[in-house]
């Protein structure tokens, strides 16, 4: 999130939780400013909270109602006991690769024959026909898909006339329709009773593996434990931009947990060119630091090194695919880079649109997603970035809230070819010579949309008092952890405070020294600050996130989410206020 304090931009101030926080925060031994996140997020009733902050396995819900899994599971614990070649198959993103990786390890561990294989990004998304017959000409039995196949149908229907059954264990939105494989694993289906619908495909693949060694516990005294793969669920998940509630919070915690101990040579060696050694891994080292690594493969070419890095057992190979991941990722860097520049040209000359589109030959297909999504987010506007190949462009758009790219895209679609994706993220095809009646037929199915949007609203959680800014508070909000979609990080406001110091560090970042009252003074950092930094003896009102600074252990600062001057956030808010002070 920005720290600029945009105008336009207000700040929405959860009301008090009064007694209630007052309460959890005496039965938990929290501060209090803790247990009013936890009544803002509906754990106000003590076993709720409970349970959320100490996420279990236990705690999950069986997958009696999930519909497919037996049938898929009884087919490969026969493939296992005859001997059977088994194909696994997964796409190329990192939810992909990291779902393949936990069925074939699990498959092989419990003696089967298995053939992996991963999507490359030129053969296109999920499983193609001629793949599907690739694998079944090298003799699988059964092909199980992961990460795709709902959609793939042509190729589900060629290897089944091929002789093999298919299983898919998916997540992306199911066609009207008959499924033409075996057994269609995935929580979208409409018939699917399994009331979290928020599992990706490398979570599935945890509880595909888990109804497996039951069914095969019958026979077998000695099977191996679906645990292991915990590392790589919490790796797709997070990657995947799961969200990080219900299930998914228990699966990423305990994955999270084991990471730093994995025994994977590969993910071992990522750990290490990612500064993760020897450290314990957070969902946000995931996102930036580990996730990159593991796409660029996929977004470059081949994510067959994704998967050899997390899937292979021989250390040699494993860290080699592993430094090529992170050698890649340099790579998709610099042409990140260069692509963002040359699209910031266009976007400049084409002044003020509801929507913005940015075409050019030359632009790799693999990162105009990544940098779609950064230009919504400096526009504040939807954009699609087109790479040119000849007279096609394959496009990549990212929306902002509120805004329904299907139904943008499905406005325009007499200038596509083809679209597909969802709210927030779609892909395209369009002839270059129909990218102008695009780019005016995107304007205007977008302009009257955007202006019935509301502006976003900042969620603050509390109004408190700097004094409390501490490493005690810093522990006990890192027990609601781990954050991302569905689990934001608690922001909290200080009203009216002093800025004694502010200076530009990194690139385009700002340090800041801030004061409440005669209080001590307290760090603070403002990333991707985009504005003049504020005066010397200037009131401010800041929304933070409190953390600790980890670099040479300087202690608790504030991350600062929006800055502006006294009286514009706090006091411009619209529910009640909490009271200034509150622990």
């Amino acid at each position: 999130m920005p720290a600029g304090g945009e105008a336009g931009r207000g700040w929405w101030l959860h009301p008090p939780a009064g007694e209630v926080a007052l309460a959890l925060a005496a039965a938990l031994e929290l501060p209090l400013s803790v247990a009013q996140v936890l009544c803002n997020r509906g754990f106000g009733e003590l076993e709720r909270a409970r349970r959320f902050l100490e996420p279990r396995l236990a705690q999950l819900t069986p997958p009696t109602e999930m519909a497919g899994l037996q049938l898929g599971v009884d087919r490969l614990a026969h493939a296992v006991r005859r001997g059977e070649l088994i194909g696994v198959f997964g796409d190329y993103d990192v939810d992909g690769v990291s779902a393949a990786a936990v069925l074939g390890d699990y498959l092989r561990a419990c003696g089967a024959t298995v053939r992996l294989r991963a999507a490359r990004r030129d053969e296109g998304y999920g499983l193609h026909p001629a793949q599907a017959r690739e694998l079944v000409d090298a003799g699988a039995r059964v092909l199980l898909l992961a990460d795709c196949g709902t959609a793939d149908r042509d190729a589900v229907e060629a290897a089944t006339t091929a002789g093999a059954d298919v299983v898919a264990i998916d997540h992306h939105r199911v066609l009207a329709g008959d499924w033409p494989g075996l057994a269609l694993i995935n929580p979208q289906r409409p018939d699917c009773g399994f009331a979290y619908k928020g599992l990706c495909s490398a979570g599935l693949a945890f509880y595909f593996t888990g109804a497996l060694r039951r069914v095969l516990a019958d026979e077998r005294q000695q099977l191996p434990d679906p645990r292991a793969g915990l590392d790589l669920v919490a790796l797709g998940t997070v990657a995947d931009v799961a969200p990080l509630d219900g299930i998914n919070r228990i699966l990423v915690a305990c994955g999270l947990a084991r990471m730093a101990e994995t025994t994977r040579p590969g993910l071992r060696e990522l750990l290490r060119l990612a500064d993760l050694e020897g450290r314990a891994v957070g969902a946000e080292d995931v996102a930036w630091r580990l996730g990159p690594r593991l796409n660029a493969p996929g977004r470059l070419g081949d994510a067959a090194l994704a998967l050899e890095a997390l899937a292979e057992r021989d250390v040699g190979r494993a860290v080699a695919a592993a430094r090529r991941c992170d050698a890649l990722n340099g790579e998709r860097k610099a042409l990140q880079e260069r692509l963002l520049a040359e699209a910031r040209a266009q976007l400049q000359a084409q002044g003020e649109r509801s929507f913005h589109l940015v075409a050019s030959e030359g632009w790799h297909p693999g990162v105009i997603g990544i940098v779609a999504g950064r230009l919504a987010g400096e526009r504040r506007r939807p954009v699609a970035v087109v790479a040119i190949e000849g007279e096609l462009g394959r496009g990549s758009v990212r929306s902002v809230p509120g805004l329904d790219l299907v139904e943008v895209l499905g406005a325009s679609a007499g200038a596509l070819l083809r679209f597909g994706g969802h709210a927030a993220a779609a892909g395209f095809s369009v002839e270059r010579r129909q990218l102008p009646a695009l780019a005016e037929a995107l304007e205007q199915a977008t302009a009257g949309r955007l202006a019935a949007l509301e502006a976003p609203r900042l969620s603050v959680d509390a109004v408190v008092g700097l004094e409390i800014i501490d490493e005690r508070l810093c522990a006990a909000l890192a027990r609601l952890a781990p954050f991302g979609m569905s689990n934001a990080e608690p922001v909290f406001a200080a009203a009216a405070l002093e800025v004694l110091s502010a200076r530009p560090v990194g690139t385009g970042h700002l340090a800041l020294t801030l004061r409440q009252g005669e209080g001590r003074p307290q760090p603070a950092i403002a990333f991707g600050f985009n504005r003049p930094p504020p005066a010397v003896g200037e009131r401010v009102d800041v929304a933070f996130v409190p953390e600790l600074d980890t670099y040479r252990g300087r202690g608790p600062r504030l991350r600062v989410q929006a800055l502006v001057p006294a009286g514009e956030g706090i006091g411009a808010g619209v529910a009640g206020h909490a009271v200034r002070g509150i622990g």
